[in-house]
């Protein structure tokens, strides 16, 4: 029985080798690659090579940008160095640690202006409101350098913004996008600011909760017996941060209809609610309004400057 089991192995052995040897080109890989030979030496020969170099560009991966990449290695070592001297300089900001380049995974790697944003935020502990307006942001890599700008507190429709400096107080942030404005400035969010996602795109999105439209019905609707069931049912029916934007239906009144269009959108809903104590949320969004992306996608050292020209962070990545 052993020498059967044995003789069984051999075989088995043979057929695998025999469909490896298939598998990877059989007779015609001798053909197609025959390799590379030397001649016999003098006197008999030339010495000589002869024959083919054939080079399997599935397994090599032949890099044609080591020049550049060794640019950009030379330079992150030259950065290195930098914020070496730096620190050993004590060139590093007052407010360090105080003001951070959050790390995300995309926001600064997007490979386009309309969706590559950074984000900067200012922890809970800091015991004051901190002014970031006039900052520079720098690519120690490519040199590419920006100023944050200011950015109005409410935005109004309508209405020509301001954009008075920005005070980033503890536990908020400022999302710095490279693009433009979809609303053509820079702005705080608020509880209503929604409603601008049915007609723009923010980059990331901006939250969508917006008060509800039965909630506004109740808190806001001034509607005379009997309308007030019909309107109250078909106000519930309204999404909430969306604008109603087809034909009302049959029945439903003129005070209902002016109720809907008056409230059921961000120009009403900060009439309503500008005094709320949660009115304002805990993010900015500034617009740097370029056409090209600034920050490179890898290997990238961007770093945050206060209006000294000192160090406040360092993102890597």
């Amino acid at each position: 029985m052993d020498a059967k089991n044995d003789l069984m192995f051999v075989i088995f052995m043979i057929v695998v080798i025999g469909f490896v040897w298939f598998f990877t080109g059989g007779v015609e890989r001798t053909r197609l690659n025959p390799g590379a030979f030397l001649k016999p030496p003098a006197p008999l020969g030339s010495g000589e090579a002869y024959g083919k170099f054939i080079i399997n560009t599935t397994s090599v991966n032949v890099n044609t940008n080591d020049n550049e990449n060794d640019k950009i290695q030379d330079t992150l070592n030259v950065v290195v160095d930098e914020l070496k001297d730096a620190q050993m300089l004590g060139n590093f900001s007052q407010y360090e640690n105080k003001i951070i380049i959050e790390n995300t995974t995309y926001g600064p790697k997007r490979n386009f202006a309309e969706g590559e944003y950074l984000t900067l935020s200012a922890p809970t502990k800091n015991d004051a409101s901190i002014s970031i307006t006039g900052w520079q942001i720098e690519s120690m890599i490519t040199k590419k350098r920006i100023t944050i700008g200011g950015a109005t507190e409410i935005f109004r429709s309508g209405v020509v913004n301001s954009e008075p400096p920005i005070h980033l107080a503890p536990g908020e942030t400022v999302i710095i996008s490279t693009g433009r404005s979809p609303i053509g400035t820079s702005f705080k969010t608020n509880k209503c600011v929604g409603y601008f996602e049915q007609f723009q795109d923010f980059s990331p999105n901006l939250n969508e909760r917006c008060p509800l439209p039965r909630d506004e019905f109740d808190d806001f609707a001034n509607i005379p017996y009997p309308n007030d069931i019909q309107c109250e049912n078909f106000v519930n029916k309204i999404r909430s941060c969306e604008v109603y934007l087809s034909s009302f239906p049959i029945g439903i009144s003129n005070e209902c209809v002016a109720f809907v269009s008056q409230n059921i959108n961000y120009t009403g809903c900060v009439k309503n609610h500008k005094n709320d104590l949660d009115f304002l949320g805990n993010e900015w969004r500034v617009f740097l309004g370029r056409n090209e992306e600034l920050w490179r996608e890898k290997r990238e050292v961007i770093r945050l400057l206060d209006n000294g020209g000192k160090i406040v962070d360092v993102l890597t990545y």
